[in-house]
């Protein structure tokens, strides 16, 4: 960034991984960094798990405190910043920039969820409805307002413009993970013995949990049962879904583990097991991705071929995908029905039939799964490091200093 006296603020009212990351990153660039940030990871999920009052203070705090400090920062911080805002809070980034519009104060939406796409996927309401058209104001307004936009995938900027808009100045970020986390050093594992598919992190409503499960059932029925491990650690809303379907099954499911013994366990499993459902893949793009190849395990992802996840994979040719929509390259988006296309789910019947094929040539080809793995761990660090995303956020912070430059020298 041209001015390196700016402070960049960072802001997300959870702290987790990803977002501690992105602070890491834009610091690589030289700029001084300041986090905006209410609530931990493990406090967050403690608490998202209770009922009651202790629910309702996380609400509080996480749609009305934490807007109410971001608010206060940006009056009192100085009015040559620029605030990096996540869509956690979904309206944060709006509001930010609306109501500091007068200081000048530049607004970068990270957007790492869509809203209200994500709730209407999660089957609160429909896209028609008062609340979804609402939220869709708000959605409408931080794409033509905020400063800039920074998307984790081409696909995801053509949907989230396609539906609300363009933004003023876009771009694409990949969230990536934190590599000096992990070995450095590829470990091979043993040509001989049960393959281990790990599933890690969350199993919300943008991923296709029903898939999963119909998928692990099959090959636990199947002649493929004696060489398949499948080890989960998870948490979310269909957590417990997967922990009851699969309860007769030897499959084994615990909790999230926190990240240190995380990335030490992973070392010896083969490949992870990521998610998302077709609605899901116009939402978001699951981080743990990164962090599994990061750990040398090549992906077995369940998602639409159209999708960012499937085209991270493919790029990399570090896995498989497994198709889970109706259709193979994206519906228009000018379509009148794209919405409705766009979220169809394959048959069950078609996705538990490729998971068994892909299951099977990967026994068959040990070889092969030892080059997916390897193309996952040494991909990661050539395309996704440190290096290559500060660069991408360096150049972006400096176009927006040098736009309060000139708006300056106007003045």
């Amino acid at each position: 960034m041209e001015d390196k006296n700016i402070t960049v603020y960072v802001a997300s009212s959870v702290g987790i991984d990803y977002f501690y990351f992105l602070q890491k990153t834009i610091a690589y660039t030289g700029s001084v960094v300041k986090s905006i940030s209410l609530i931990s990871e493990a406090e967050y999920r403690k608490q998202a798990r209770s009922s009651g009052t202790t629910k309702l203070w996380l609400r509080l705090k996480m749609y009305l405190v934490y807007p109410l400090f971001l608010l206060y920062t940006g009056i009192t911080c100085k009015s040559s910043s620029i605030f990096v805002v996540s869509s956690n809070t979904f309206y944060a980034p709006y509001l930010v920039r609306k109501l500091l519009r007068y200081r000048g104060i530049k607004v970068v939406h990270m957007l790492y969820d869509l809203y209200p796409d994500a709730l209407e996927i999660a089957g609160g309401f429909s896209h028609s409805s008062i609340i979804s058209k609402l939220i869709g104001w708000i959605a409408k307004g931080t794409q033509s307002e905020c400063d800039g936009t920074v998307y984790l995938g081409e696909y995801l900027k053509s949907h989230a413009e396609s539906r609300w808009g363009s933004a003023v100045k876009s771009d694409v970020i990949d969230i990536s993970t934190d590599l000096s986390q992990y070995n450095a050093t590829f470990q091979p594992l043993p040509v001989s013995g049960p393959i281990i598919i790990h599933y890690g992190g969350q199993l919300g409503h943008l991923h296709d949990a029903q898939s999963i499960i119909s998928c692990v059932r099959m090959i636990c029925h199947s002649d493929l049962s004696g060489a398949v491990k499948f080890i989960f650690y998870t948490s979310g809303a269909q957590a417990k879904i997967l922990q009851q379907s699969l309860a007769d099954y030897p499959v084994d499911i615990i909790s999230t583990a926190p990240s240190t013994q995380w990335r030490n366990d992973i070392r010896s499993f083969h490949i992870g097991l990521v998610s998302l459902s077709p609605g899901g893949a116009t939402v978001c793009l699951p981080s743990k991705t990164y962090a599994l190849m990061a750990g040398g395990l090549a992906i077995l992802t369940i998602a639409p071929l159209w999708s960012d996840l499937s085209s991270l994979v493919q790029t990399l040719d570090a896995g498989w995908v497994i198709n889970n929509s109706r259709y193979k390259t994206t519906p228009i988006t000018t379509d009148p029905l794209y919405l409705n296309k766009v979220r169809q789910t394959a048959p069950q019947q078609d996705i538990t039939h490729q998971f068994y094929l892909t299951i099977g040539s990967i026994l068959n080809d040990r070889k092969m799964l030892e080059d997916k793995r390897r193309n996952a761990f040494f991909g990661i660090r050539k395309h996704y490091g440190i290096q290559n995303l500060s660069q991408k956020w360096d150049k972006l912070l400096a176009d927006l200093s040098s736009q309060q430059h000139s708006a300056g020298d106007k003045l």
